[in-house]
């Protein structure tokens, strides 16, 4: 089956509201196989763009990439050329506010997208939308040992927390690790209970078998998993109390699964 066949079935998308956040195999690189001419350039995000509708701020701004700039595994190294349309963008739903960021186009100072969220957070009104999430492929914060000196992550955490802590954003939403992680609330480093609470939800789909970078968790971790497959709720009761689910779906091959305590994580 082609990797995109499954958009075909359009039944689910068709009732179940779907936002989504641009990862790196959405930028897909994948064109004659996974050997290159890195002399070549393409065209990224074409299938992700015609797709997916996104509440656009304006019309997709996307340039040839150099394959020089990908691993041949089609992680790209460096931020791609692609601004607006579904890269980046925003939606208000019932008291929240949604912020939803691009790993992969630039958001150092002075890029369009760090402009735009500048301006975001700025006119958030939290008397009437008190819950501000952010939506991101790539965590800033992560208990395991793969993509942790990207620069996506790195660069996120020197450019992109100083804003959440300093708007208080409630949480931030990544994927990009096969595995599941929550955090306390947490600012540069250390557990603080005026920073994000950051997750992890990537271990809905391929293998959950992520290594931890260290035995022990990190101190600002409050739950981590990588042996189950699972996929999360949160449900915001009012402008003070939400609750957070981590259900599990299974378990990685060759670990045990307990089907009638489906709960992996649950946080008020």
């Amino acid at each position: 089956m082609h990797r995109m066949d499954l958009m075909s079935k359009r039944d689910f998308f068709s009732v179940i509201p779907t936002q989504i956040a641009l990862g790196n195999h959405d930028l897909d690189t994948y064109k004659h196989g996974w050997i290159y001419d890195i002399n070549e350039s393409v065209e990224i995000a074409l299938a992700y763009e015609h797709r997916f509708h996104m509440p656009q701020i304006r019309p997709p701004i996307r340039e040839p990439a150099s394959l020089k700039g990908f691993t041949t595994s089609g992680q790209p190294t460096d931020f791609v050329p692609y601004e607006y349309g579904n890269a980046y963008y925003s939606f208000t739903f019932g008291p929240s506010k949604h912020i939803v960021l691009s790993s992969y186009s630039s958001f150092r100072e002075g890029s369009l997208q760090h402009e735009w969220l500048l301006s975001e957070l700025k006119s958030v009104d939290r008397s009437v939308t008190p819950w501000l999430i952010v939506m991101i492929h790539c965590p800033l914060y992560t208990t395991f040992k793969t993509h942790r000196h990207e620069i996506f992550i790195t660069e996120a955490q020197a450019i992109l927390e100083p804003l959440f802590v300093e708007y208080t954003v409630n949480f931030v939403i990544a994927g990009h690790v096969h595995a599941y992680m929550r955090t306390h609330p947490v600012a540069f480093s250390r557990r603080n209970p005026r920073g994000p609470v950051h997750i992890i939800q990537g271990n809905g789909g391929k293998a959950v078998c992520e290594p931890y970078h260290n035995e022990t968790a990190e101190e600002w971790v409050a739950v981590r998993d990588q042996s189950q497959y699972g996929y999360g709720t949160l449900e915001l009761f009012n402008s003070t109390h939400a609750m957070w689910k981590l259900i599990k779906t299974g378990h990685d091959e060759g670990r045990e699964f307990e089907p009638n305590l489906n709960l992996l994580d649950e946080i008020w």
